[in-house]
């Protein structure tokens, strides 16, 4: 039986609430107390985000969508964070060295953008949906091309402001579509139904969810619209890159997860899913292949390697977007479909995700301060220079690529799971070589890094990188996690806890 959803309340809104009072209270700081030391704003606007997604993170290890504003809330503030250390290259990137005027409202705008993540996951209509979504992509904008001073920035806010502008368009088209099919902007089922039941209604319908998947997919960073993602890495101040690739993903698959709802629980219905199931299925496959595709294809040519995990970026959505196609794990129950295997399958790829994209990062920013440069060639030798540095990227990039006991290779074990469970023979034989290509293409250009750490000698000119407290005990946290996360099934009584326990 498909019902409706429950009302808002102020109270599931409070945790946004407490965000948007600090940002405000740190741009009041920032304003009247000009002398405050900057980081400490920082220090203050990263650990209320950090104190704020443990506090909100539930106990069922990340079953709901808080679970993913959790994850987003803790990315954001490592990404602040890094901020205490990359202080000096962001005054001189806005104001130039020796001021730090201008600087406050970088550490204060990942708490709003924040804020809205949170909101997004509380969404049960596309009005909310929308409004929370464009609380972060306008914070996200400014951020992007918040070094004035820095070509590349300027260069990369615009193209993220041009092609969100875009998306943002092709977001409002469906919702627009969805209303005039529906009477409502409810993320129901019941509401969805009226659509599907009404001969006349569904290709509108249908029409609707493809421009409001399209506004999904670009924060996603999924195949078509993944154009931005490898310019506005590169381009954006590296805490922002790191806020883009963890926090602002998993305001994507939030999204994607919030309009697939209403749209399975709708094809669970025998008359409606006979007809539509197959052409859904076809829809996300030939998506996820090119995902797939041009993320991983896309890195092996890179030397830029805030670039390369552009591109990398990508691939991995490819690989989480696998997870949606593991249509028999959800269970049918009376009140329609339960996803909690797929939530709870997207919130642990994410974190393993974010557990190395974040010191990966961090690395590309140290050596970046260091040494000048970003490009592989600045990681050479770094293993005869700083060898514990060196190992712990080795971890972080061994994860992405999917390298066994670690946490990386438990998620993309999940996608090939779920990729199996599709229940489509003639997807299972294009997409699952597709998957192995990608997954072997990933090896090939992550270890491309550690070969320039450990093959590579280091040249005179080359200064050793330093690495600041902070930004080693991140290093560690995340290599720690990784490695619990990756080597946690070897301890399990039951094959079970290799696919849902952490």
């Amino acid at each position: 039986m498909l019902q409706d959803f429950a009302f808002y309340t102020w109270a599931q809104f409070a945790p946004a609430f407490v965000l948007v009072g600090i940002a405000a209270a740190l741009l009041m700081v920032d304003t009247f107390a000009p002398r405050f030391p900057k980081q400490g704003l920082a220090v203050i606007s990263a650990l209320s985000a950090i104190v704020t997604g443990l506090f909100i993170l539930p106990g069922d290890g990340g079953i709901s969508l808080t679970g993913l504003a959790a994850l987003a809330c803790i990315a954001t503030g490592a990404a602040v964070l890094l901020g205490v250390d990359y202080h000096k290259v962001t005054c001189e990137s806005v104001c130039g060295a020796g001021s730090q005027e201008g600087t406050g409202e970088f550490y204060a705008l990942p708490l709003v953008a924040a804020a809205g993540i949170f909101c997004l996951t509380q969404a049960r209509d596309i009005i909310t949906l929308f409004v929370s979504l464009e609380v972060l992509t306008l914070s996200s904008y400014v951020l992007a091309g918040y070094f004035r001073r820095n070509r590349g920035s300027v260069e990369a806010g615009v193209k993220y402001l041009v092609l969100g502008a875009l998306s943002t368009g092709l977001l409002v088209f469906g919702a627009a579509w969805y209303f005039g099919m529906t009477g409502s902007f409810s993320l129901s089922p019941a509401t969805l139904a009226v659509g599907f039941l009404s001969p006349g209604r569904i290709t509108g319908i249908l029409l609707a969810y493809v421009f409001l998947f399209a506004g999904a997919f670009f924060k996603v960073g999924a195949a078509p619209m993944h154009g931005w993602i490898p310019d506005v890495y590169q381009g954006a101040p590296t805490p922002v890159s790191i806020f883009l690739g963890v926090a602002s993903k998993a305001a994507g698959f939030c999204v994607l997860i919030l309009l697939f709802r209403p749209f399975y629980t709708v094809l669970s219905v025998p008359e409606v899913g006979s007809l539509y199931t197959d052409r859904v299925v076809f829809f996300l496959t030939v998506i996820m292949a090119a995902t797939l595709l041009i993320g991983n294809l896309g890195a092996i040519p890179q030397s830029n390697v805030k670039r390369l995990l552009g591109y990398s970026s990508i691939g991995q959505a490819g690989f989480i977007l696998l997870l949606f196609l593991g249509i028999q794990s959800f269970e049918v129950a009376e009140s329609g479909v339960e996803f909690v295997p797929l939530q709870h399958n997207v919130f642990y790829y994410l974190t393993a995700y974010g557990l190395a994209t974040v010191p990966a990062f961090y690395a590309v920013a140290l050596v970046r301060m260091s040494r000048g440069s970003e490009e592989l060639s600045a990681f050479r030798g770094l293993a005869k220079t700083n060898p514990r540095l060196a190992f712990l990227i080795t971890v972080c990039f061994a994860s992405l690529a999917g390298v066994p006991l670690t946490a990386g290779f438990i998620a993309k074990f999940r996608s090939f799971v779920a990729l199996l469970q599709c229940g489509s023979c003639s997807t299972l034989c294009w997409l699952l070589p597709i998957a192995v290509i990608c997954a072997a293409a990933g090896f090939y250009y992550y270890f491309k890094i550690i070969r320039e750490m450990y093959w590579e000698k280091p040249l005179e000119s080359d200064k050793p990188v330093t690495v600041p407290g902070i930004s080693m005990a991140v290093l560690i946290l995340c290599v720690l996690a990784l490695l619990w996360f990756g080597s946690k099934p070897l301890f399990c009584a039951s094959p079970a806890g290799l696919w849902f326990g952490f």
